[in-house]
């Protein structure tokens, strides 16, 4: 006999465990869908442990996946699961039983689902109510004035990826960069350095992470509100191109990797280099096209004065030929 299976969401799921130690939905094989996020984890025992999210994003659950499981699923995608309730053996932080949800089986995939939320779209339409600035015209402009162009870089405390974007950027006396370290895996962290911080010198803020798991936080709707009210353009470099995060998705200009960022800077100075390459071209050409033009005019001065001698050769010996002839006609 089939057991029989309750289709529920992750809100449903964790209301149910909320202010409890039991259920009645202990012990029983249930569906649970939602998005799956990959927390990019290390396998731990038999399973790996990610996320399963409602659509608004406003809930998760931690879930167990087998290794086999997992290489089916793709991060950000729409699924419905089997699975039990796994219990923790203690209670968390805030005296809330630990659940965690293990996946038995992948019943249903769904290509075609609305992932973003509406609070979601309200911050993306306050974004896109904002101008749009060409990042790499800002620097290009301060650069060619003969001026570093005032750059805060925000990365973890213990983070490597202020290496990965240096090792890119080989001219970097053309920028003036200030460097902070921040916990980005906590909103509170982050905000507390954007409302702090006093932005009025700076030209452009890069934000820079490597991947791994944590990065949900950049999903978080005070953070992003609070990104896009910056008085400066902001730039993103979080190693983590599937399923790009929020704030990525709301920054002025989003790269893939810190690595990214580093190759971006570096490609500013290389084509205002570039620019100058050519403008001493244009002035080397310039010269020899002057040079050239004193040479000829000079050529045809000389020509012309040689004209003109030989001109006035012709006249005194046509003048001394008349008074000869004048001479020889009167004595004759």
């Amino acid at each position: 006999m089939q057991e029989k299976t309750n289709s529920i969401l992750v809100s449903t799921l964790l209301s149910l465990y909320a202010n409890s130690l039991s259920s009645t939905l202990d012990g029983q094989m249930v569906v649970l869908e939602g998005f799956y996020s990959d927390n990019y984890g290390k396998l731990y025992g038999r399973y790996f442990y990610d996320e399963i999210l409602d659509k608004d994003k406003s809930h998760k659950i931690t879930a167990q996946f087998t290794e086999s499981l997992k290489t089916k699923l793709n991060s950000g995608s729409y699924y419905q699961f089997q699975g039990f309730i796994q219990k923790a053996q203690s209670i968390d932080n805030d005296s809330r039983l630990k659940v965690f949800f293990r996946v038995t089986k992948i019943l249903k995939h769904e290509e075609k689902v609305q992932i973003v939320s509406k609070v979601e779209y309200d911050i993306l339409r306050a974004r896109f109510d904002r101008d749009f600035p060409i990042i790499q015209d800002i620097l290009l402009n301060k650069i060619e004035r003969e001026q570093k162009p005032i750059i805060d870089i925000i990365t973890g405390v213990q983070s490597t990826s202020h290496e990965d974007y240096s090792n890119q950027l080989h001219d970097k006396e053309y920028y003036n960069i200030r460097h902070h370290k921040c916990n980005l895996s906590s909103k509170d962290a982050i905000l507390e350095f954007l409302n702090s911080y006093n932005f009025a010198d700076s030209d452009l803020l890069v934000i820079i992470r490597g991947g791994g798991s944590g990065l949900e936080v950049f999903n978080e709707i005070e953070l992003c509100k609070r990104a896009i009210e910056l008085p400066i353009p902001f730039v993103t470099g979080l190693g983590h191109d599937e399923d790009k995060t929020l704030l990525q998705r709301v920054s002025d200009k989003a790269f893939s990797t810190p690595t990214a960022v580093g190759v971006f800077l570096q490609k500013v100075v290389s084509s205002h280099k570039e620019r100058l390459r050519l403008v001493s071209n244009k002035d080397l050409e310039m010269e020899r096209f002057k040079k050239q033009v004193e040479s000829e005019k000079l050529l045809l001065t000389s020509r012309i004065e040689s004209q003109k001698k030989s001109y006035n050769l012709v006249l005194l010996i046509i003048a001394i030929l008349i008074v000869i002839i004048v001479v020889i006609t009167y004595t004759l």
